[in-house]
């Protein structure tokens, strides 16, 4: 009877300190300053992609990257088995994958032209009454999606929203604060951006797919990610991408 008790506890001892398993999945969606193609050298970089890398070296879990448009995204994630995504709130129901922790919080904000007064959400309804707000498709930001006093018109992207911005054929333009600094690098038209309005905040969650929640590499990533929050990674990932949304470069310690 003791050899046998022995016996067991050995491979119990053995399960918990075994190493874990493979490669595991991480879907990140493909937009800037989150993740995003570097140009001339095909190599991905951002704000989730440092975090993702930080994640791997913290707790040895070989993560496979997985950048993706949000359409796909949003299709790939729920079709696959031991997967994780790191993406928006709102993206996913908790039967497409559970909520393991928060990642990056973030100020959600319309903007408008130059010139224009935006002080309050009054103005933004007055605003968009003209010609609607732009708002990217299967995005709520909180309430805002439901407020039936909003005109909204979709777009496929931040850039093309701020081209139609440019142009006119649109009033403003709602979205993270981090993606619309990136869009507007990108296309050149920081000139072009006004009053800006602070309307929710958003967050980037880990999720995981249901069946693996409570599995030891979510256990790991969970814990790591704590640990990422209190010592300040996470924030200070965040803010070299905002002080430098051209390149994404840290700043000089």
């Amino acid at each position: 009877m003791c050899k046998l008790l022995f016996r067991l506890w050995i491979v119990v001892i053995l399960l918990v300190t075994a190493p874990l398993a493979g490669a595991v999945r991480l879907y990140l969606t493909e937009v800037a300053p989150f993740a995003f193609m570097l140009e001339g050298n095909g190599r991905y970089d951002g704000i989730n992609i440092r975090i993702a890398n930080e994640l791997q070296k913290r707790t040895g879990i070989p993560l496979e990257v997985i950048v993706v448009p949000s359409p796909r995204h949003v299709v790939l994630f729920p079709a696959d088995t031991e997967a994780y995504s790191i993406s928006h709130r709102e993206n996913f129901t908790d039967d497409d994958g559970l909520i393991l922790a928060d990642v990056t919080q973030y100020p959600v904000v319309v903007v408008a032209k130059s010139g224009v007064v935006m002080t309050n959400f009054d103005d933004v309804i007055a605003q968009s009454q003209d010609k609607g707000i732009g708002m990217l498709r299967r995005m709520t930001y909180g309430t805002f999606g439901q407020d039936e006093r909003v005109k909204k018109v979709d777009i496929s992207t931040l850039e093309n929203g701020l081209r139609m911005l440019e142009i006119g054929r649109i009033s403003g333009v709602v979205g993270s604060l981090p993606a619309i600094l990136a869009a507007a690098e990108k296309n050149g038209s920081t000139h072009l951006i006004g009053s800006r309005l602070v309307i929710t905040h958003g967050t980037h969650v880990l999720r995981v797919r249901p069946d693996f929640a409570l599995s030891r590499t979510s256990k790991a990533l969970t814990t790591a990610l704590a640990a990422m929050r209190n010592d300040g990674t996470i924030a200070r990932i965040m803010s070299d991408f905002l002080n430098d949304p051209k390149t994404g470069a840290p700043r000089s310690k």
